[in-house]
């Protein structure tokens, strides 16, 4: 008697909404994922997803890549907008170390010292592939998540920043409300520092000299000009513009003046 031919298991969607893979061999039990497993894996594939693709890329196809069902994937985020929401929350506000900001405070260092430790910290833990094309696409497509990221880096760098400025320049405390051009004078050394890692996850390019030693040099040349720059903001008062007098009535035209030259034979 022939043998019956073995039927090819078809990867089905169970009632769960989990796409099942073909088995790899009969009798062998598949554990179901906790719900914290399978959010977890909702959300690193979410991020990699639209860091790779932008945020207007449909969850059809990311549900596809987790291996899950769509209905599934909104059983755990009801809409796409929570799913980003949850993805920027763990991305941004918490992905980097309190103890960055201690270092940014820590005057047994030098503010020179400070800045570079803490962009080539920075830099290596924090301005990864997920969290540079991310941002650049909340910018893009999403003010409000890219408006909640620049009051994180307000609250937690660059008011510090400013303080540590403000004493090494002045050669004191000096406490009152940040002013616009202090704040423009910071955010500079952290676009110089955010332009790095534009070129590497943004355009492909290749830094070729050692990461750690191109930071230290930008928060040099950074430096050389900002301590000035500080002193100069608040020792020297801003110089009022000179009004140009106005002439009320000017002098009138005289007749033959506005005649013109007579022509000739006439």
């Amino acid at each position: 008697m022939a043998a019956k031919s073995r039927q090819r298991r078809q990867p089905t969607d169970d009632a769960s909404g989990e796409v099942k893979p073909e088995a790899p061999g009969e009798g062998r039990p598949r554990r179901r994922m906790l719900a914290s497993e399978r959010e977890e894996l909702i959300l690193v594939q979410a991020t990699r997803y639209f860091a790779e693709f932008g945020l207007s890329a449909g969850t059809i196809e990311l549900a596809r890549r987790i291996g899950i069902t769509q209905p599934l994937l909104y059983k755990y985020f009801p809409t796409k907008e929570a799913l980003l929401i949850k993805i920027y929350d763990r991305l941004f506000p918490q992905n980097w170390s309190p103890a960055l900001e201690t270092l940014l405070e820590d005057e047994t260092l030098s503010v020179r010292k400070r800045l570079t430790q803490f962009y080539q910290q920075f830099t290596e833990t924090v301005l990864t592939y997920d969290h540079v094309r991310l941002f650049l696409f909340s910018g893009l497509t999403n003010s409000a998540l890219n408006a909640r990221y620049y009051s994180i880096l307000t609250e937690r760098i660059f008011t510090r920043v400013v303080a540590a400025l403000r004493t090494e320049s002045l050669g004191e405390k000096v406490d009152g409300p940040i002013t616009d051009f202090e704040m423009e004078l910071v955010q500079s050394l952290h676009a110089a520092v955010y332009h790095v890692a534009f070129r590497r996850w943004l355009h492909g390019l290749t830094v070729e000299s050692d990461l750690n030693e191109l930071i230290a040099r930008k928060v040099d040349f950074y430096l050389d000009g900002a301590t000035r720059s500080m002193k100069a903001l608040h020792t020297v008062k801003p110089k009022l513009a000179t009004a140009k007098p106005v002439t009320k009535n000017p002098a009138p035209v005289s007749p033959a003046k506005k005649a013109g030259p007579k022509r000739r034979g006439t």
